[in-house]
């Protein structure tokens, strides 16, 4: 297909290149939406009274049309539209097409393939005389000892020493061939690679017709959506736990195949939703079926997630981005990103405010101790929901998820475990069951939590457990008092005691926390007991 074969969005065949004028009009601003991206261009063109054709090249192909807006200051627009188009030829790039260069490959193939088998029966003939070559010494060394002459034996040397120089030239030649035809096969593969990337490329113009009354400049503006792009939030938080500051950086990631590059272009991450709402989702039948009630009461234990508002608490995986409803716009300021499909990083906010650092133990989860900061949103816009890169000191310390934030919001981030706090968690179960006149079973659970601190500065650790909540009547679960189950000297590795601490605190999800004071290189420990009473006849407990 040639440069005059289009095929525009109207159906309108492409401008002779002598009625229309070229127009420079570089995309100056970017806005880019959760999966897609509205691109402006904006150029001056030269204006002559009355009506003028102009037209803007490798625009992106994928384009959708029915976005294609045009403005124009000093004229009047006619008419807007989008041509499509193979791209012609690179003025370096050969005038080879990729069906020339496929046979060109065929017949070096066949020719590599007759080079590599001459190859091989003149190795094999080489091989053969050398055979015959010392065979024919043996028999002439036999002759010789025997006494008996051979007039002829020089001649027959000679003239096998020949043949095997043939050979071996021959050889010699084949492999230079065979070599030279795989070199040429890897270049013609390049070639075929380009030229078949250069053949399928496609491209796109914008053709606009403007009228003005009197000569002059005017500035034209063009709009159009385009997909293949897409942008996500992506944080930064670097805390300096000496001072108990922290340094947040809210990044956007953006990526774009769209076929365009964005150079110097104003660049704006919006979350507005424009084709979302458009039809309400339609209604299903519920069904309800009765069954016959069960003679016991079947019941399993689940883990339930806890959602609460503020602190950060919300879904921490979202199908785009969750901004509160809100549809922000953030600004990137002026970037540069390829349409190469790679994430490109540009800062849209930030803020630098304080952190309360905190240790926080939670044995039934993790065996660690945790550095736990609490921190405000100090910033004037709501931190989205998205990862977080956590940076310490140290350098980077590990990944974190955070939902949506509003500004003046407290949120909680973990940094990683303590390295010089130790911990160990043991529980035991022991179950009575009910006797004949008895109608509860009993389990009684006893957990223990050991902390150790190696280091020289005393620590304040929350440490917390859990406790089940049954939600039938048929399970009760009883939490002991707080000294109800001490540790005894069995209990105690090594006969050293273990200060236990009781005081602890209890809320109604079952969460039952103790505020642990080590002092350096001290050892604590806190302790739990409560009993889970089922009736006869529940099942599953």
């Amino acid at each position: 297909m040639s440069e005059r074969d289009t095929v525009a969005s109207g159906g309108a065949v492409a401008p002779d290149a002598a009625a229309s004028a070229t127009l420079d009009a570089p995309i100056t601003a970017v806005t880019v939406l959760e999966d897609r991206a509205s691109i402006t261009r904006r150029g001056k063109v030269s204006m002559r009274a009355g009506q003028q054709r102009v037209v803007i090249e490798r625009v992106a192909p994928v384009l959708a049309d029915k976005t294609l807006i045009a403005s124009c200051a000093g004229a009047r627009v006619l008419d807007v539209r989008c041509e499509r188009y193979v791209a012609p030829w690179r003025e370096d790039a050969s005038m080879e097409t990729p069906a020339q260069l496929r046979a060109e490959r065929t017949r070096l193939e066949t020719a590599r393939d007759a080079a590599q088998a001459a190859l091989s029966a003149a190795r094999a003939e080489t091989q053969a005389l050398r055979d015959v070559i010392e065979v024919s010494l043996h028999d002439l060394a036999i002759r010789a000892a025997r006494g008996q002459a051979t007039p002829d034996a020089a001649t027959q040397l000679a003239e096998l020493d020949a043949q095997d120089a043939a050979a071996r030239a021959r050889a010699i030649d084949a492999e230079l061939q065979a070599s030279d035809l795989s070199a040429q096969l890897e270049r013609l593969a390049a070639r075929i690679a380009r030229a078949e990337d250069e053949a399928g490329e496609q491209a796109a113009r914008l053709v606009i017709d403007l009228v003005a009354d009197a000569p002059g400049e005017a500035t034209l503006t063009a709009s159009y959506v385009v997909p293949g792009a897409a942008w996500r939030p992506y944080h930064r938080a670097q805390l300096a736990r000496e001072t108990g500051r922290v340094e947040w950086q809210t990044t956007a990631c953006v990526w774009q195949a769209t076929g365009e590059d964005w150079i110097d272009a104003e660049l704006t991450c919006s979350l507005e939703r424009p084709s979302l709402g458009v039809e309400p989702p339609s209604l299903v039948d519920d069904e309800l079926r009765v069954r016959r009630r069960p003679d016991s009461v079947v019941v399993e234990a689940r883990e339930q997630e806890h959602q609460d508002t503020g602190l950060g608490a919300g879904p921490l995986e979202v199908p785009g981005i969750d901004d509160g409803g809100l549809g922000l716009r953030l600004s990137a300021g002026r970037v540069h990103v390829r349409a190469d499909g790679t994430p490109h990083r540009v800062q849209v906010g930030g803020f630098t405010g304080s952190a309360q650092v905190s240790l926080v133990a939670i044995p039934l989860r993790s065996p660690w101790v945790h550095v736990r900061a609490r921190i405000i949103n100090a910033g004037t816009a709501p931190l989205l929901a998205g990862p977080v890169d956590l940076i310490m000191a140290s350098g980077y310390v590990g990944r974190a998820e955070i939902g949506f934030v509003a500004p003046g919001e407290k949120l909680y981030l973990g940094f990683g475990p303590e390295a010089d706090i130790r911990m160990n968690r043991s529980e035991t179960r022991e179950r009575d069951e009910a006797g004949l006149l008895g109608g509860w079973n009993t389990q009684t659970v006893r957990v223990a939590v050991r902390l150790s601190n190696l280091g020289t500065a005393k620590r304040e650790i929350m440490v917390t457990e859990r406790i089940p909540i049954s939600e039938v009547e048929q399970v009760d679960v009883q939490i002991a008092a707080p000294d109800a189950y001490l540790l005894s000297d069995d209990d105690q590795p090594g006969g050293e005691e273990i200060t236990q601490v009781t005081a602890r605190a209890m809320d109604e999800r079952g969460l039952v926390s103790w505020s642990v004071e080590l002092p350096p290189l001290g050892r604590r420990a806190v302790t739990l007991e409560y009993k889970i009473k089922s009736q006869r006849g529940v099942a599953g407990v």
